[in-house]
């Protein structure tokens, strides 16, 4: 792979995702949509990131598809996973997609997992990423993330939050939220590594990753808060996938002590920083 577009560069695995590639000599185009929220962290990964020769930041109004090479890599996994993507900036994506020169580029879109489930509930916009991924699911890679976790997770998260001083301060354990899938977790440089394999090997289809490890997202969060909370205890209902969907375990997955312990010292720095 030598060069890469991805749609929603500053979303937590795009960035990361781009970071990975980076490292490795392709050059990408990030798109970021005007409409999206920017605060301090998008600021800071503008930063760490838009020094780098091979890297290009283009709105999502001013950017030419017709110029766009290589792999097209959509990444809308901590939008959609919050639930915040408005109908109108849903509708500016999709018209984007929708043009025939995208059409012939290798395309991976990227989602949360109970996206994947049979029969969830999805709100408008979310519903209409799934038309467009179901009208076309045979020129499309689609890869289905649980939670993930390592620096830049995003602050809404179970673990962050875990990680706030608030929480360790006043012995606080935070609340998990609707969204949280506590179904199973990887580090995000496992993630991004497996995603961009399986977009060089020339997958397609519906496909959603997994540790292969019974438990991990609760064995991670009790490396944070210990095993005593029964909060951790309500993970609920194994969920059940659409059928057209396979399960693909990740090579190796980090040491959980490892992976939180980089997640804390990048989140302690960018705390450090904002003071």
């Amino acid at each position: 792979m030598e060069r890469a577009v991805i749609l929603g560069i500053y979303d937590f695995i795009g960035y990361s995702l781009c970071r990975y590639m980076l490292d490795q000599g392709v050059e990408i185009d990030g798109i970021h949509p005007e409409e999206y929220k920017e605060d301090y962290f998008t600021e800071e990964k503008r930063l760490e990131i838009g020094r780098n020769a091979n890297f290009t930041e283009i709105g999502l109004q001013d950017w030419q598809v017709e110029g766009a090479e290589g792999f097209l890599f959509v990444t809308l996994f901590e939008s959609l996973q919050s639930r915040n993507v408005k109908n109108d900036l849903m509708e500016a994506l999709l018209s984007k997609l929708d043009k025939q020169h995208l059409k012939n580029l290798p395309t991976v879109v990227i989602l949360p997992a109970f996206f994947a489930e049979e029969n969830v509930e999805l709100r408008e916009a979310g519903a209409k990423i799934s038309r467009f991924i179901s009208s076309r699911e045979s020129t499309l890679l689609t890869i289905y993330l649980p939670t993930i976790y390592g620096p830049w997770q995003p602050e809404e998260c179970f673990f962050q939050q875990a990680m706030s001083p608030s929480s360790i301060e006043g012995g606080k354990i935070p609340d998990i939220s609707q969204w949280e899938w506590v179904h199973d977790c990887l580090y995000i440089d496992d993630a991004v590594k497996t995603i961009k394999e399986m977009a060089e090997s020339g997958h397609k289809g519906q496909y959603i990753l997994s540790s292969g490890e019974r438990g991990r997202w609760l064995k991670c969060a009790e490396e944070l808060v210990g095993k005593e909370p029964a909060i951790l205890r309500n993970e609920g209902k194994p969920p059940i996938f659409k059928e057209s969907i396979k399960a693909v375990t990740v090579e190796k997955n980090e040491q959980i002590s490892k992976g939180l312990s980089r997640q804390k010292e990048q989140f302690t720095r960018i705390q450090d920083s904002r003071v």
